[in-house]
């Protein structure tokens, strides 16, 4: 796994030895940032349940101006945070429903990436809306496997875009305006 494009790329990122984190292809990835085009440039980005922190590096690597990572176990992304020399972020260690809370400011771009089926998406936008975590201009990237249902407050965002890529879909949130 590496990160695709801007002043890291082609960066090997460190992956896990066996099935407890399931890291977002570079195929994957590289499609949900192309669609993301010039927003990535001096965005503040949110990585929750974050892994290898290969959402955050691609983000750093294409310009954003820092990044916050979240997951309960962090030896990865400290791992490849290191590999790279970069220095625009923070990690934090915690489960991510619980820290939603206390982060106390907004982000451009929130990349949300849990296993498969183990997170409620409701409860985990609920928290982001109710602490005004994306700016009114920012965009949500949810990934989820194709089978879980994805249940989502409506009366606070709304769906911009889906798409598919084999067992995995991305899901595009924005602010209701």
């Amino acid at each position: 796994m590496k990160i695709v494009s801007g002043s890291l790329k082609n960066r090997q990122l460190a992956t896990p030895k066996d099935l407890s984190v399931r890291p977002t292809t570079d195929k994957v990835r590289n499609a949900v940032f192309s669609s993301l085009f010039d927003l990535v440039n001096g965005a503040k980005v949110l990585d929750l349940f974050c892994g290898t922190g290969a959402y955050g590096l691609e983000a750093i690597s294409r310009g954003a101006a820092h990044c916050t990572f979240v997951d309960i176990n962090t030896d990865l992304v400290k791992k490849n945070t290191m590999l790279t020399g970069e220095k625009t972020f923070r990690i934090v260690k915690g489960k991510a429903e619980a820290l939603l809370e206390r982060l106390n400011e907004s982000f451009d771009l929130i990349f949300i990436d849990p296993p498969y089926g183990k997170a409620e998406p409701m409860e985990l936008l609920q928290k982001i809306a109710e602490n005004e975590l994306l700016a009114n201009d920012g965009v949500l990237i949810y990934e989820e496997s194709i089978r879980t249902q994805f249940e989502y407050p409506v009366e606070t965002f709304e769906i911009t875009g889906e798409k598919k890529y084999g067992e995995t879909k991305i899901y595009y949130l924005s602010v209701k305006k």
